[in-house]
């Protein structure tokens, strides 16, 4: 699912947009809203169990926002974000992969640069609770296929 985010543009923008005949048209000051989606996502190397309560202790805790729903199952979490007075809805949503879990988090209201700061947050929370990333197991070396690395330095010798 896509979040909304509004966009405003302001009156001195739409001449050059639509054409000089708009200028008139609105009273001055006046803005028009327009709807973008957008949503930020990482990937986790720290297993789902690690990752999913953490971004809880975040998200509650750390960050003080009201939890409205949490399902670890289904992995999402929904949550009333605040930013210098202005609310709005938050939710942050996992997907288990075969490697990494992926984490995405949506702040319809706000710039994604807020989904970003709390995804940094989350990064750095797991780093100080379980240290570093654990390692992902390399495949054996008759696996077939090798990596790109290992041929461009077999190329070289």
């Amino acid at each position: 699912m896509l979040a909304r985010r509004t966009l405003r543009l302001a009156v001195l923008v739409l001449p050059f947009l639509a054409g000089a005949a708009v200028v008139g048209l609105l009273p001055a000051g006046s803005t028009l809203e327009a709807t973008a989606y957008a949503k930020t996502s990482r990937d986790s190397p720290y297993t789902f169990e690690q990752t999913w309560n953490t971004a809880v202790r975040l998200i509650r805790v750390d960050l003080g926002y009201k939890i409205d729903e949490k399902d670890e199952r289904n992995g999402y979490l929904l949550f009333e974000y605040e930013d210098k007075g202005v609310k709005g809805s938050g939710s942050v949503e996992m997907f288990r992969g075969d490697k990494a879990v992926r984490v995405v988090c949506q702040l319809p209201k706000f710039p994604s640069y807020h989904e970003v700061i709390i995804l940094d947050r989350l990064e750095k929370k797991l780093r100080e609770e379980y240290g570093p990333p654990p390692e992902r197991p390399k495949p054996p070396p008759d696996a077939g296929g090798g990596d790109a690395e290992g041929d461009a330095n077999d190329a070289g010798s």
